[in-house]
């Protein structure tokens, strides 16, 4: 009987050390804090603005730290999960709303053969495929972001209650989808299982130093997450903050946001070209369309040293209700944007980085706000801000 149970005990051993020897859990995170200069920074758009000197963090990469994990089931197929943090290295608080896995939490399945599905908090497919071409993302600060973040390129929201598929046919080739749901029982058509709740679609595209994205995005009611009738949807209570100023005129009843992008990679430069085109659905008054027009390039000088450069032309029309007074005297707002980058690497997890921003209101705009920095405040129709820090990764 101890034989038996002594075979029994290592065949135990060997199978447990076989399954840990497939799978593998992974701790990653950055650490991003530094000093930001704007010449006028107010707490809203109608509030009188005013110089500022601060320190900062999470501007050049959101501060972060969370743990990834797989498991080899076998066939091709593995289990895979991702928990994600968002903090304030300045304070030390969860950021997010105070979540605790803020930025993502999820599960799912990943095979070689029929594509990856994953089911939690995570990011849509929009800012999955766009991500990578843009300014602020790849050599800029989060205060680059486009005005207002209308197109949601800044993730100002990621989306809950989430089921994405993606696939690779071949080679080179993505496709995705996503479905974010209200968790609501049926009802009226603005309080049954559509309030709140968000859909995506997404194609990317690589070959020989090329690349393209086309994505969708729609939400069908994302104001009720703010307003009360329904912040356990979709869009979980992050739709608006101080430089929202599109979300912040009034009850958004519909959204949706088209995106293609393109580029080129050289040895030493990465040329991108990205637009989105969103359209905006207000309760009872009208609608407003804002059109992004990105132009970016970012520059090798040696393999530690690295700068870039980007033009952002933001385009309005439409809406003249109540609420777009607050941010246009007419039906035609327009903003000027310039996004200029350092970053030297110190190491291959630690680097310092500088960004300059500089943003105009033009033709019917009557505001300034820089993403995250602003508003400018009343008045104010340009806006400059200046920062520079330290960023480690682990």
């Amino acid at each position: 009987m101890w034989k038996t149970l002594a075979v029994a005990g290592l065949l135990w051993a060997a199978a447990t050390q076989c399954v840990h020897a497939q799978s593998s859990i992974a701790l990653y995170g950055i650490v991003d804090t530094g000093i930001a200069y704007t010449n006028t920074a107010a707490s809203s758009i109608s509030a009188a603005g005013a110089s500022r000197v601060s320190a900062v963090t999470g501007f050049g990469a959101g501060d972060r730290f969370g743990l990834t994990g797989i498991e080899d089931l076998g066939g091709g197929t593995r289990a895979v999960f991702t928990l994600e943090n968002g903090f304030s290295g300045l304070t030390g608080a969860a950021l997010q709303g105070g979540r605790m896995f803020g930025r993502q939490a999820f599960v799912g399945l990943d095979s070689e053969r029929f594509g990856r599905v994953t089911l939690g908090r995570q990011y849509d497919i929009s800012y999955d495929y766009l991500s990578p071409f843009l300014a602020w993302q790849t050599f800029g600060s989060i205060y680059g972001a486009h005005i207002g973040d209308v197109d949601n390129t800044f993730d100002t929201f990621r989306l809950d209650n989430t089921v994405k598929y993606q696939v690779s046919p071949i080679e080179g080739l993505r496709a995705g989808a996503i479905y974010a749901f209200s968790n609501q029982a049926g009802g009226a058509p603005d309080m049954g299982f559509a309030n709140n709740r968000a859909y995506s679609l997404g194609l990317s595209w690589k070959s020989n130093g090329w690349q393209a994205a086309l994505t969708w995005l729609h939400l069908d009611n994302p104001s009720s997450s703010t307003s009360g009738s329904n912040p356990g949807g979709a869009v979980g209570g992050e739709y608006t903050n101080a430089t929202s100023i599109f979300y912040n005129t009034g009850f958004v009843t519909r959204q949706n946001v088209y995106g293609a992008a393109i580029s080129y990679a050289t040895q030493h430069a990465v040329f991108n070209f990205v637009f989105t085109d969103t359209l905006l659905d207000y309760a009872g008054a009208g609608s407003l369309g804002v059109r992004n027009y990105e132009i970016n390039t970012r520059y090798y000088v040696t393999p530690a040293l690295m700068l870039g450069a980007g033009y952002i032309f933001t385009d309005g029309s439409g809406f003249v209700g109540t609420g777009a007074k607050a941010f246009a005297r007419g039906d035609h707002p327009q903003w000027h944007q310039l996004d200029l980058g350092a970053m030297y690497l110190l190491s291959k997890r630690t680097d310092l980085h500088v960004s300059v921003l500089y943003q105009r209101a033009a033709a019917d705009a009557d505001t300034v706000a820089l993403n995250v920095l602003g508003p400018g405040g009343e008045g104010r129709t340009v806006q400059v801000g200046v920062v520079a820090g330290l960023r480690h990764r682990f």
